[in-house]
């Protein structure tokens, strides 16, 4: 899928060499045959602007090469080095631009075919500006930088092909200064354009962070995986087109590790698929310990905590839910069972509703097999019951005397 990105960059800068050069070469014939200095002016600046484009293409082409043992990250920021050039290419045209213009307010140019001049120059600026906000709209879609700003310089030749315009009407009508001050403002404007280039160019370089919305994005997902105590030291960065990330995640003290990298993959997968120019998201683990604990018992009745233990869990009547914190109780609350009355699957939906209660551990005497899969797919740590009343399940569980169950233990109906 990225390399098909890229492929598809390379291929819009190939058509850009052809057209570009197809102008070009329309534009130093129009000037030869009219005498149109300015014209021919505008034909070298095109010149520049090939070989800006071949930069690109080479810089696209390069990035699709895969990793080798001595470039393991791959040579996406070829795109980069590419579009840094450019820039510096840019800036080479808008300065010979600023010269040229000094030169036109002080002279007229003689114009053979003065109508076949001002024909050209107006077909140069449609044909570029449409091709060029096409190239900035592909360059946006795969992250080239280098198409980007190609697109936009080429969208200023509606205003460099109209200063030809009015160059060449201001020679025929010998108007003085109109064709230098329209050219001394473009320069300007593709100056801005370089400048901006090499700045992105350069920020990617030497591994910038991506914009925030991104990394707001790739941390929400974070904060909704299931499993993930805590996440920190997120760090994004910019590899040409792309996006590289890692991140260290707490997890849960009782996960196994094949179901930590199930967890790692998941949050992989998602980010992609969230942020599409995401390459590449390393997640490291680190272990969590923590003193807070949601435990919740299946019981009897709502008597505090000398209710007693219900057999079994999806029939259930009630359900205490019990905050542990450095193992002492700072509340409880009661949750009445809806679906114990339920033909089938009660188990099921009951345990939906401890996950939404976002739980994190239960006692439970019996459970059974969809209810043991639903709750350990969502990360409970699920007990074996062992006393007769809720408050005698808490001592045991704090003492360290209640087995963890690793597989269920009687069929929910």
């Amino acid at each position: 899928m990225k390399k098909d990105l890229l492929k598809k960059g390379e291929n819009l800068a190939s058509k850009a060499i052809f057209l570009e050069s197809f102008l070009a070469g329309g534009k130093v014939l129009i000037g030869l045959l009219s005498g149109s200095t300015v014209l021919l002016s505008d034909a070298i600046h095109s010149v520049s602007d090939i070989t800006s484009i071949i930069t690109s293409w080479l810089g696209l082409r390069i990035a699709q090469k895969d990793p080798t043992k001595k470039f393991p990250y791959g040579f996406y920021k070829a795109e980069n080095l590419g579009a840094l050039i450019i820039s510096l290419l840019i800036f080479s045209a808008g300065g010979e631009m600023i010269f040229s213009a000094w030169q036109r307010l002080w002279q007229f140019s003689s114009v053979r075919l003065p109508y076949l001049a001002l024909a050209i120059s107006l077909i140069d600026a449609i044909v570029l500006f449409f091709f060029g906000s096409y190239e900035i709209k592909v360059g946006q879609e795969i992250g080239a930088e280098s198409l980007t700003a190609m697109g936009k310089e080429n969208r200023t030749h509606i205003l460099s092909s109209s200063a030809v315009f009015l160059g060449t009407l201001a020679a025929i009508y010998k108007i003085p200064y109109i064709e230098g001050i329209v050219i001394f403002i473009i320069s300007f404007l593709i100056l801005q354009i370089g400048f901006e280039t090499a700045k992105k160019a350069l920020l990617a370089l030497m591994d910038v962070s991506p914009d925030q919305e991104v990394i707001d994005r790739v941390a929400a997902i974070l904060q909704k995986t299931v499993g993930i105590e805590d996440f920190f030291d997120l760090k994004l960065r910019q590899a040409g087109p792309y996006i590289l990330g890692e991140v260290k995640v707490a997890i849960r003290r009782q996960l196994d590790l094949k179901r930590a990298h199930e967890i790692a993959d998941k949050i992989e997968e998602e980010v992609k698929k969230k942020v599409p120019q995401v390459d590449s998201f390393l997640v490291h683990f680190e272990p969590f310990e923590s003193n807070f604990v949601h435990l919740v018992i299946p019981v009897v009745d709502k008597n505090g905590l000398e209710s007693k233990i219900a057999p079994r869990f999806g029939r259930s009547p009630n359900f205490l839910f019990v905050n542990l914190e450095n193992e002492e109780i700072k509340g409880h609350y009661f949750l009445e069972n809806a679906y114990r009355d339920k033909k089938v699957r009660a188990g099921l939906a009951v345990a939906k509703v401890l996950v939404e209660q976002k739980s994190d551990t239960l006692v439970v005497s019996k459970i059974g097999e969809i209810s043991f899969h639903i709750l350990q797919d969502n990360l409970f740590d699920i007990y074996l019951a062992k006393g007769k009343t809720a408050q005698e399940v808490i001592d045991n569980f704090l003492a360290g005397r209640l087995q963890l169950i690793k597989k269920p233990i009687k069929k929910e109906s």
